[in-house]
């Protein structure tokens, strides 16, 4: 492993090389003041990339996350890490082939219920998959809770565009083509990136999007709310704290303001109190009136579920809801899939977030005893994304096909490691419909 230092727009940075990959870890693209949007972080001299980067101040700030609830995800995928937490945690790893020029550009989200979650899981944090295939990986922090949401202030969306257009402008510095950049998300990752397509905020900055347990809109009853809605919730937090105003709240400490949003959002819980609102801006408003005028975003799209998801009946039909949404309105093509991978070390089969192993590699820093069914599915997945990020169609030479969902085939693909063919609604529904029953994951 050693050092290599490269010439930015920005000045210097130095990453690691290694097997012909260079990495660039926690390169900061933008800073702030709480609860105020990002700001362009200033020139350097040289930047050093080679170390950790930073994470939003979440669960893991304050608490043991390696017991209770949160148990399970921290040993799949944060277990034997350290972690530095901050306000300003605008800060994305950029993996690439070593000299490469030109290669198009993917950008990861990372999900995490808009609560929790950091730049360098294991799954993705190091991945070097598609660095293989000539493809730039880029995994980007933003911020996450109270630090995002206050006053559905959507700072964690904004600062996604901030460092979306970021990339754009400067990746051409790291040997990636700025027309060229799709962009993926999983859970609440995928959810953001819906919410930054019900405008068009994000025209001629992305090619392509990938959403991995997220894709569609959310049913009505749980619609994002307008700032005056969210009103009432945001002014018992205050109280909590012990202040009456805005300016109070931003002067407390950070684990006091994240304390009295925690408790208050689990005391007196609501979808609505832990995901962004209508802003007039970065959601301009109702998702299903954007929908039924077609003003959203339209790029093409790979939408995924696992077979033991969260909520899995309904992640399914809203992904395949937009799928079909695209093909009635004439839209870009969107290619629907079904993890069904039982991942071997425990019980709980194709559970929420298990294709992230899949998706990025780096199957070596999992407890898991991963098979060669495993590694086959892993290069397999990625290729089909890889070709995906390179046209705008996931399919190629050497993979099973992979139709597009139209107004009379709605088939999406089965990734389970032994089968290479499709899977209808009706069983898709039957499989998530027994999971959500019986099959249950860890969430």
């Amino acid at each position: 492993m050693n050092k290599v230092t490269i010439e930015t727009s920005l000045g210097k940075v130095t990453g690691i090389e290694e097997n012909d990959v260079w990495m660039f870890k926690g390169i900061p693209y933008a800073i702030t003041e709480r609860f105020e949007l990002p700001k362009p972080y200033p020139k350097w001299d040289e930047l050093d990339a080679t170390g950790d980067e930073t994470d939003c101040y979440q669960y893991l700030t304050y608490r043991d996350e390696s017991k209770g609830q949160d148990a399970f995800y921290h040993k799949e995928f944060r277990s034997d890490r350290d972690f530095k937490f901050a306000e300003s945690p605008m800060t994305m790893n950029i993996i690439t082939k070593k000299n490469a020029k030109n290669h198009p550009a993917l950008v990861f989200i990372h999900g995490g219920g808009f609560e929790t979650g950091t730049v360098g899981e294991l799954p993705y944090g190091t991945c070097t998959e598609y660095a293989k295939h000539d493809v730039l990986f880029v995994s980007l922090g933003y911020r996450l809770n109270v630090f995002s949401l206050y006053e559905t202030g959507n700072y964690g969306l904004h600062d996604m565009v901030f460092g979306l257009k970021w990339i754009k402008e400067h990746i051409a510095d790291f040997g990636g083509d700025p027309d060229r950049i799709t962009v993926m998300g999983q859970s609440a990752g995928a959810m953001s990136i819906m919410n930054l397509m019900y405008s068009q905020i994000l025209k001629g900055v992305v090619k392509g999007a990938v959403l991995m347990s997220g894709a569609g809109m959310v049913p009505k009853m749980t619609r994002p709310w307008t700032k005056e809605e969210f009103a009432p919730f945001w002014a018992n937090v205050r109280k909590r704290a012990g202040v009456e105003t805005t300016e109070e709240f931003k002067k407390l400490p950070h684990d006091v303001i994240w304390k009295a949003w925690y408790e208050e959002s689990r005391e007196n819980w609501s979808f609505h109190a832990v995901q962004p609102g209508i802003d007039g801006t970065i959601i301009p408003k109702l998702p299903q009136d954007v929908a039924k005028e077609g003003s959203y975003l339209d790029v093409p799209m790979i939408v995924g579920v696992t077979s033991q998801d969260f909520m899995p009946y309904i992640i399914f039909d809203m992904a395949l809801g937009w799928a079909k949404l695209h093909a009635k309105q004439g839209k870009s093509p969107v290619y629907g899939y079904m993890f069904d991978r039982a991942l071997p070390g425990n019980s709980f089969k194709a559970f929420h977030a298990s294709d992230l192993w899949y998706m990025f590699g780096n199957m070596d820093k999992s407890w898991r005893p991963f098979e060669p069914v495993d590694y086959a599915l892993k290069d397999q997945m990625v290729h089909y994304v890889a070709n995906f990020v390179m046209t705008g169609n996931p399919n190629g030479k050497d993979l099973p096909a992979w139709p597009s969902i139209t107004k009379r085939k709605k088939y999406f693909r089965l990734l389970d490691g032994t089968s290479n063919g499709l899977i209808s609604p009706m069983k898709s529904r039957r499989k998530e419909l027994h999971s959500f029953l019986k099959d249950k994951g860890p969430m």
